[in-house]
């Protein structure tokens, strides 16, 4: 048989079912106003996906949790506790939504999914990184603590930083008999005792106006310290121009 016949039987089949009402015409704006939708609608997941990998990722790092695997078994034992799985698992569910979305266009559907899907992880990813780099998170994490972020301020303030009792992050301000004395990004005081069985990733020349991660048993402003560990990060929690007047005040 034919093409030219196939296309034939086809195209009367068609125009069969038209005449019996089986298949009905759809306006043209129907399919354009739905792309468009569907477009809007990648756009949003898109945006909102970047927004919430991008705020886990600022957490972690916040919150001191991001630097914990250097610690061996108890390290990685508490990231694990410490995660926020709620967040990642709605993270997941945006980056599935988005995949979906994604696929209505031709470009997409007709490559297999394992890469679709990875393009879309690996794009959303970059994204994240480069807001988290841009201390995004940090500029509104800073007003929300300043009282000016009205709408999200207290989603900042509720954000877990020092939720977390085994892990903080502190500025040293003191180098104490047993150990140090820092202040953490909302402002409160600890004393970190330092034993012979601490463990330090960055060596032990910690001074001054150094930012700190601690890990340890903590009891009220006292932290039992099972590891320390310097970081260099760009979360400005603790602004150079500004150390000489917290450590003064």
């Amino acid at each position: 048989m034919s093409n030219n016949l196939q296309k034939s039987i086809i195209a009367e089949k068609v125009l069969g079912k038209i005449k019996n009402d089986q298949i009905k015409m759809r306006p043209k704006a129907r399919f354009v106003l739905k792309g468009v939708l569907i477009i809007l609608g990648i756009f949003l997941v898109f945006f909102f996906t970047l927004y919430l990998i991008s705020f886990i990722i600022f957490a972690l790092r916040a919150s001191g949790v991001w630097y914990l695997s250097g610690f061996g078994f108890y390290g990685f034992r508490t990231a694990l506790v410490l995660l926020p799985w709620l967040l990642i698992l709605i993270a997941i569910v945006a980056l599935i939504i988005l995949e979906i979305l994604v696929k209505h266009f031709s470009f997409v559907y007709h490559r297999p999914i394992f890469y679709s899907i990875l393009g879309v992880v690996i794009f959303t990813l970059l994204g994240s990184f480069i807001i988290d780099k841009a201390q995004f998170h940090s500029c509104l994490f800073q007003k929300a603590q300043e009282e000016r972020l009205p709408v999200m301020g207290k989603f900042y303030r509720d954000l877990g930083i020092e939720k977390n009792r085994n892990v903080c992050r502190g500025i040293v301000l003191e180098i104490t008999e047993n150990g140090l004395q820092i202040k953490t990004p909302r402002g409160k005081i600890l004393n970190v005792n330092i034993t012979s069985e601490t463990q330090f990733l960055d060596g032990t020349d910690i001074k001054k106006d150094d930012v700190i991660i601690v890990l340890g048993e903590r009891d009220n402003s006292e932290i039992q310290t099972v590891g320390i560990r310097k970081v260099d990060d760009d979360l400005n929690f603790f602004p150079r121009r500004n150390r000489s007047m917290r450590l003064e005040n």
